[in-house]
C-alpha cells in the first residue's frame, strides 16, 4: 500500500512537472561567461542519479545530489516534489598561480540559495538570467553564476542548494581563468611619479641641511 502511494506521488509530481520542463529549452545557456574562461566540467544533459561523472563538456568531474530525495527526468535534469534538494561538484585542482573560478547553474522552478561554498568558502551569486515560468508549475528559469579567487593546487569541491522543493536542476558548470593583476590608469602612475619625486627632493633637502 506505502509502495502504491509513492508511486502516485511520483506520477502526480512527473505530470506537474512535464509542463515546466516543455516550456523553457533544456540544455542550452542563455548567459555568457567571462572572457577567457575555460570550462573544467560542464553539465548540459545529466545521465544519472544520484552521481554523474559524465560531463558534456571538457574533462573529468562529477556531480552528486546529496539528500537521496530526487530523481532523474527524462529530460535529463534533477527535481525533487518532496525537499530541498542539495548538490556537489568536483573536479581536478588547477596548476600553480592564481585563478578565477566560476560556477554556473541552470535551474528551473525553485531557486537555487544565494550562498554557495568552494572549498569551504562561501561567495553570493549573481543571477545572470531569468524568464517567468507560465502554466500552474510557476516558478522561473533561471541561471546563476559563483565566482571565488584562489591559488591552485587542490582540487576543487563546490556545494550549493535549492531554497525549497520543486527545482528541477538542468545544467551545472565550472570554470577558471588565471587572475590577471590590476595595472595602474595613467592617472596613477602620474601620482605614483610626482610623490617618489617629492620624496627624493625632500631627501636631498635634508642633506643639503645635514651638510649645512
Amino acid at each position: 500500500m506505502h509502495h502504491a502511494f509513492a508511486f502516485k506521488r511520483l506520477l502526480s509530481a512527473a505530470l506537474l512537472a512535464a509542463p515546466l520542463l516543455a516550456s523553457a529549452t533544456g540544455g542550452q545557456w542563455d548567459s555568457t561567461l567571462p572572457s577567457g574562461t575555460t570550462t573544467l566540467a560542464e553539465w548540459n544533459v545529466i545521465n544519472s542519479y544520484p552521481s554523474d561523472s559524465t560531463p558534456d563538456v571538457a574533462g573529468a568531474g562529477t556531480l552528486t545530489e546529496t539528500t537521496g530525495t530526487a530523481f532523474l527526468t527524462s529530460g535529463g535534469n534533477i527535481y525533487s516534489f518532496s525537499a530541498a534538494t542539495a548538490f556537489t561538484v568536483s573536479t581536478a585542482a588547477l596548476g600553480a598561480g592564481s585563478w578565477d573560478v566560476y560556477l554556473r547553474i541552470g535551474g528551473l522552478g525553485t531557486s537555487v540559495k544565494d550562498l554557495a561554498s568552494l572549498n569551504g568558502v562561501d561567495a553570493t551569486r549573481n543571477i545572470v538570467f531569468t524568464e517567468g515560468l507560465g502554466g500552474a508549475f510557476g516558478g522561473a528559469e533561471e541561471e546563476s553564476l559563483w565566482k571565488w579567487t584562489l591559488t591552485g593546487g587542490s582540487a576543487l569541491n563546490l556545494a550549493f542548494g535549492a531554497t525549497g522543493s520543486s527545482l528541477s536542476l538542468d545544467q551545472v558548470g565550472v570554470y577558471a581563468v588565471a587572475a590577471t593583476t590590476a595595472v595602474p590608469e595613467p592617472g596613477t602612475w602620474a601620482l605614483m611619479a610626482a610623490g617618489l619625486g617629492m620624496v627624493a627632493f625632500m631627501s636631498r633637502r635634508r642633506q643639503g641641511l645635514n651638510a649645512a
